[in-house]
């Protein structure tokens, strides 16, 4: 019975993964699951994506969940995954990528390490963070 435990728990951790704030975290376009961000323009700088994300709530939708994500300017976050409950966590910027991690939560017993997505913008004021569109909040 350990085994089935062992494999559930992965599975939320990698389900609870792709839905949190990059939120559906996963490579960028094609794929079938998300939109397809091939065709976008320039990688765009860490300080370009910092400005961008700093200081403000997105809105982001994924292939399993949605939610909210704050994010702060001292590289701290707090998601809001819609029917699951929040979570606090970090988050910093490369060039052409969002790096974020995430506490436990009772959703998310085991937390997130720091990962890293490729990050674009869409061309119509959202943008991508892997599989996940962010929209700004209102």
């Amino acid at each position: 019975m350990q085994l089935p435990r062992a494999l559930s728990r992965t599975a939320l951790l990698a389900f609870i993964g792709l839905a949190i704030s990059a939120c559906s975290f996963g490579g960028g376009g094609g794929g079938g699951t998300g939109p397809d961000i091939t065709a976008g323009p320039s990688v765009m700088s860490a300080v370009q994506i910092r400005d961008v994300l700093s200081g403000k709530s997105w809105k982001f939708t994924g292939p399993n969940n949605t939610g909210t994500t704050l994010y702060a300017a001292d590289g701290s976050s707090l998601v809001e995954v819609d029917g699951k409950g929040t979570t606090k966590g970090k988050w910093q910027t490369q060039d052409g990528q969002l790096c974020e991690s995430f506490e436990p939560a009772k959703f998310l017993p085991g937390g997130v390490p720091m990962s890293c997505y490729p990050f674009s913008a869409r061309g119509d004021g959202s943008y991508q963070a892997g599989k996940a569109v962010f929209t700004l909040a209102n």
